[in-house]
């Protein structure tokens, strides 16, 4: 009997020490949120990523307000809480000795969001793409109405290949969590011609943004200079007139382009050449190289909001 009862609590031990190294884990990985189903997001508008987590650093590069990132260390030193970005020496104070809080924690989901400040830009039009398995999809235009964005057609879309846009080549077309920005353009060598003869441009897309190349320079791809040049929104000035030009080419690619599906793709997104036409001459008729209009792409793996619901 004595033998009985020392073995039951010896067992009973042995229950609760397994009950605690089963929890201590579980537990530590609630307090780690960005190892489950949280991430962090700028809250600032712009914030720099310094070479060490040290307030006398030089900083490196910015990144922009709701970016996401996963940090892979956590350290407070001088008063300050930083987070290291990746495996390199990339930081950012979380929060600084003022107060002033960098980043705050949010639920991983796919939303699209405007780091660029692309709709507070002059703009009249919108447009929104969805993509579908099989590599194509559909694209709605909006004309915007005070506040609000009324629908005006609908078009199908088709790219080369699936899956969101990461390296010069890859044949995908650009997508992702952010608003882009579209612009009307002849300067081009992907132009079309309609059925009369009546020649007609294309129109140019954002890429690629810095969001696009923070992946790679959290990988070490490409460097802090590098990541530097690509621009947000690329104005160039030509005399008296302000023009957007395209992306410089990078790690990446550039030079996407929506265009008729007369001529060839290498990632750029493609209709039909009457369609085309229609839409460059009467749908989304801006002013030649000045105007942005907003852009909303959504990947093959993201449900995208109902028709008429851009953002």
């Amino acid at each position: 009997m004595l033998k009985r009862f020392k073995r039951l609590i010896i067992l009973s031990f042995i229950g609760v020490l397994i009950f605690l190294f089963t929890r201590i884990p579980a537990q530590a990985e609630k307090e780690n949120t960005w190892m489950g189903q949280w991430t962090f997001s700028v809250v600032q508008s712009t914030v720099d990523v310094f070479a060490a987590p040290e307030s006398g650093a030089k900083p490196q590069f910015q990144i922009y307000k709701n970016m996401q990132f996963d940090p892979v260390e956590t350290v407070v030193k001088d008063g300050y809480k930083w987070f290291k970005l990746s495996n390199k020496n990339f930081w950012i104070p979380a929060v600084e000795p003022n107060g002033i809080v960098n980043i705050e924690t949010t639920p991983k989901q796919p939303q699209i969001v405007d780091l660029y400040g692309i709709l507070d830009q002059p703009h009249r039009y919108a447009v929104k793409m969805v993509k579908y398995p099989g590599a194509q999809g559909l694209m709605e235009t909006y004309e915007k109405v005070g506040e609000k964005y009324v629908m005006r057609h609908t078009y199908t879309l088709t790219y080369r290949k699936e899956g969101p846009k990461t390296n010069y080549g890859d044949l995908k077309s650009p997508g992702g969590n952010v608003i882009r920005y579209l612009y009307r353009t002849t300067r081009s060598s992907m132009n079309g011609w309609d059925k009369s003869g009546e020649k007609f441009g294309v129109y140019k897309v954002s890429f690629p943004m810095p969001h696009d190349a923070l992946p790679h320079l959290m990988a070490g791809r490409i460097t802090p200079y590098q990541y530097n040049k690509i621009p947000t929104v690329n104005w160039k000035e030509e005399g008296e007139n302000r023009m957007l030009y395209p992306h410089p080419p990078s790690y990446m690619g550039a030079d996407i382009v929506l265009h008729t599906k007369r001529w060839g793709s290498r990632g750029c997104i493609n209709i039909e050449n009457e369609a085309m036409s229609y839409f460059y001459h009467e749908d989304i008729v801006t002013e030649n190289d000045k105007e942005i209009i907003p852009l909303v792409i959504y990947d093959e793996d993201v449900i995208a909001p109902p028709i008429g619901e851009l953002f």
